[in-house]
């Protein structure tokens, strides 16, 4: 499986992407000491030709916001902070689904409640569900930074649990309805063996894939949570002369740039654009990374069986219901 899915271009390519990025963000902090350029008039010679927001341009690539700072690094710096929230909030998911998952086998007749609870998620927006738990949190200034990121990780990660944890719940059915677990529970293998023993090896390709998909979910809630105002951290305003203040991220991570910048956007559109953009690439990469760990999933001989059965259910079925339209309309 590993060495199925570091063959596939669609993986690779979307690893490649990703790992540039968090290598270079990573120089930017390192050695090159997380410096953003700032400079907010441009002179030729003693006489000033230009003063901040720059456009693109081959001094600065992406422009500059109101204060002269470089957009583009602005995105580098921020990109550590961007995927890292991304990496870790993810696999906290799966890891609590994984054993919620696990123990609603075994939920019998609350399972249906708990289904029901799960389902009323899908209906609730994830990003104004955290507005209205987060915004009055993250607006008190004794809280410190550290203790605001864990507070909206956590809650990142809770509100996926229920929905996550009853797929993999499904996951994990499918995969004992196959007839060599049926062997196993006759042989008298106990419900922990069979699960480590035979579950898991065809259940964690599926989970390594629902792992990739929770990023891309993560990535596209920081964004919304960046438009509507919540940064990752905190909030700090900056002046800019007497009568404006900008909203900027503690940590330049990009849903606070996009949020910050969303003020912004007749002024400047390039401060939105590239933010959205930037956001935009990640994901695309982390789909060609979901589609890779998928086709090589699909290469595997348990999933191929597993298919192929699926498909003569789905053929019986279909036989079953034409032959009783018939039968049902020669009696009529």
């Amino acid at each position: 499986m590993i060495k199925a899915i570091w063959k596939g271009p669609f993986f690779l390519i979307g690893f490649l992407f990703v790992f540039a990025l968090l290598s270079f963000s990573l120089y930017h902090h390192f050695v090159m000491n997380n410096e953003i350029y700032e400079n907010q008039i441009i002179y030729d010679g003693i006489t000033p030709i230009d003063k901040a927001p720059f456009e693109p341009s081959s001094e600065y690539w992406f422009g500059s916001d109101r204060m002269g700072a470089d957009l583009f690094y602005q995105i580098i710096s921020g990109a550590k902070y961007t995927l890292g929230i991304a990496f870790a909030a993810s696999l906290l998911r799966i890891f609590l689904s994984f054993f919620g998952g696990v123990l609603l086998l075994s939920a019998g007749k609350v399972l249906p409640v708990i289904k029901g609870l799960g389902q009323s998620f899908y209906y609730i927006p994830s990003a104004l569900l955290i507005l209205f738990i987060v915004g009055p949190i993250i607006a008190i200034d004794q809280i410190t930074f550290w203790e605001k990121a864990f507070f909206q990780i956590m809650l990142i990660v809770l509100i996926a649990v229920p929905n996550t944890a009853i797929l993999i719940k499904e996951e994990i059915n499918l995969i004992q309805s196959n007839e060599f677990i049926t062997s196993a529970k006759l042989m008298g293998g106990s419900r922990f063996r069979i699960l480590f023993k035979h579950v898991m090896p065809h259940l964690w390709p599926r989970l390594v894939l629902m792992y990739v998909q929770q990023v891309i979910a993560v990535l596209l809630l920081l964004a919304h949570l960046g438009i509507l105002g919540i940064f990752f951290g905190g909030t700090i305003y900056r002046e800019y002369g007497i009568e404006f203040t900008i909203p900027v991220s503690v940590s330049n991570e990009w849903s606070g740039l996009l949020g910050g910048y969303y003020y912004q956007l007749r002024l400047a559109p390039w401060l939105v654009f590239f933010p959205v953009l930037s956001f935009a690439a990640v994901i695309m990469a982390f789909n060609f990374m979901a589609e890779g760990i998928k086709r090589a999933g699909d290469q595997l001989p348990g999933r191929k069986k597993m298919k192929k059965r699926e498909k003569v259910k789905e053929k019986s079925v279909s036989k079953d219901q034409s032959f009783v339209f018939l039968t049902e309309r020669k009696i009529g």
